[in-house]
């Protein structure tokens, strides 16, 4: 791709298709890395969205949601160590390294975004353990410590 962009002056359809191809492929893979260390926060995610896009109510589910906040709370760092070092280890070119690493980091902060504001609707507005939330600022703080490590 960066030859075929090099030597064309101006973007046709094959630059376009393999851009979108890699792009399709990355993100894939930021899904499957995400879902060993995220999943759970994941499919509560898509499940309770879909739930309410379907208009209907939302059942409670405090233990689910007791244990997704705190071990998010507790393994947050240390999940995103881990999937900087297999990106670093999977792409060792400073150029797609850095995109995937950035698009799994960013993927996971909207997730947590989304987990929280479902957290703050009924019927989960009113659990205790939202108290034991991470502040999405602190993710954040975090995730910038990996911006540039290739």
């Amino acid at each position: 791709l960066s030859v075929m962009q090099l030597r064309m002056a101006e973007p046709n359809k094959d630059v376009v298709g393999v851009q979108e191809l890699l792009n399709k492929r990355i993100n894939e893979f930021v899904d499957e890395i995400l879902l060993p260390y995220f999943g759970g926060m994941i499919n509560f995610v898509k499940d309770a969205e879909q739930v309410t896009d379907q208009g209907r109510e939302q059942r409670v589910r405090e233990g689910e949601v007791v244990q997704l906040v705190r071990g998010f709370a507790q393994d947050y760092r240390k999940s995103i160590d881990i999937i900087n070092g297999e990106v670093m280890k999977c792409f060792t070119n400073f150029n797609n390294g850095t995109v995937i690493l950035q698009s799994a980091l960013t993927k996971m902060i909207q997730y947590y975004n989304r987990f929280q504001k479902i957290l703050g609707q009924a019927p989960y507005k009113t659990l205790p353990v939202r108290a034991e939330l991470v502040n999405v600022h602190h993710v954040m703080v975090e995730v910038k410590k990996y911006r540039n490590q290739f």
